[in-house]
C-alpha cells in the first residue's frame, strides 16, 4: 500500500497541491480536496491560486469563483471578479 503523501490532484485540473493535509482534518465537513459539498459548482474545474492561498472553481466563461467549501475563501478572501455564475439561480 502507498502512503499518502499529501499530494492531490484538483478535480478537473492538472494543477498538483503538494503537502495536503490529511483526509482526518476535515471528517464530517465540507472540504475542497476530500469532501466537496453538492454545491452548484462543484462540476466546475478547481485552480489553487498561490497568490491569495484559496481554492476557486472556474466557470465557463473563464472566470474564478472561490469554492464555497474553502474555508481559507471566507470573509475578505471571498472577494472577486464576478460574473454572477457563483450565485445560485
Amino acid at each position: 500500500m502507498v502512503k499518502d503523501q499529501g499530494v492531490h490532484f484538483l478535480h478537473k485540473s492538472n494543477q498538483k497541491l503538494v503537502n495536503v493535509h490529511s483526509i482526518e482534518k476535515c471528517t464530517g465537513r465540507p472540504c475542497p480536496i476530500h469532501n466537496p459539498s453538492d454545491h452548484h459548482m462543484k462540476d466546475w474545474p478547481q485552480h489553487y491560486r498561490v497568490d491569495r492561498g484559496i481554492i476557486e472553481r472556474t466557470c465557463e466563461h473563464g472566470v474564478g469563483h472561490p469554492d464555497p467549501d474553502d474555508i481559507n475563501a471566507k470573509g475578505i478572501n471571498s472577494t472577486h471578479g464576478c460574473c454572477g455564475c457563483c450565485k445560485e439561480k
